[in-house]
């Protein structure tokens, strides 16, 4: 696993130990990159579900002003936080918060900055790209740029208001929802 490209181009990540974590392929993470270009300069990020913070950083290493890295668990959060130490980033434009993704989105939504891009990539076995989805998407809510990594076919619906984007890449699928303007 590396940054694909930007300020860190090339740099080794590390991935937690075992097999509770399923980093985003290099493949996968160039396309997404790729589709979302432009977007990323200057975004206020949250990579949620963060594991090993591949997406997160990949979005810093691009131009994102801050990323939030959000991961349930101990071990996955030290890769992530040993990840951005690793690679340079600033002190002042991430932080790695231990806590389940949607107590965290329910707790700091509402504190965002103006141009919110949620990345997430929950356990494929799990409904929690829907609820997140669901808990992003509301009217008045923050984000403006929904990604989510999924199993290909079981992506979450794209709420009212939103544009959808979907790519399948094997087994992989990524659903790209943008607020209409």
């Amino acid at each position: 696993m590396r940054v694909i490209a930007g300020r860190w181009k090339g740099r080794v990540l590390r991935a937690p130990k075992g097999d509770a974590t399923r980093p985003t392929t290099d493949r996968v993470k160039e396309s997404l990159f790729s589709i979302l270009a432009d977007r990323i300069e200057g975004a206020v990020c949250v990579d949620l579900c963060c594991g090993a913070g591949g997406l997160g950083i990949e979005a810093l290493s691009r131009g994102a002003e801050s990323c939030v890295f959000v991961d349930r668990s101990p071990d996955a959060a030290a890769v992530a936080r040993r990840n951005l130490e690793t690679v340079g980033a600033e002190l002042q434009t991430w932080s790695v918060v231990r806590s389940e993704a949607l107590a965290w989105l329910r707790s700091e939504l509402d504190r965002a900055g103006p141009t919110l891009v949620i990345i997430a990539d929950p356990p494929y076995s799990s409904d929690l790209a829907l609820d997140i989805c669901a808990l992003a998407a509301v009217d008045g809510g923050r984000a403006d740029l929904l990604v989510f990594e999924h199993e290909a076919g079981s992506g979450p619906e794209t709420p009212p208001g939103w544009t959808l984007d979907r790519r399948r890449y094997g087994r992989s699928e990524l659903s790209i929802m943008e607020r209409e303007r």
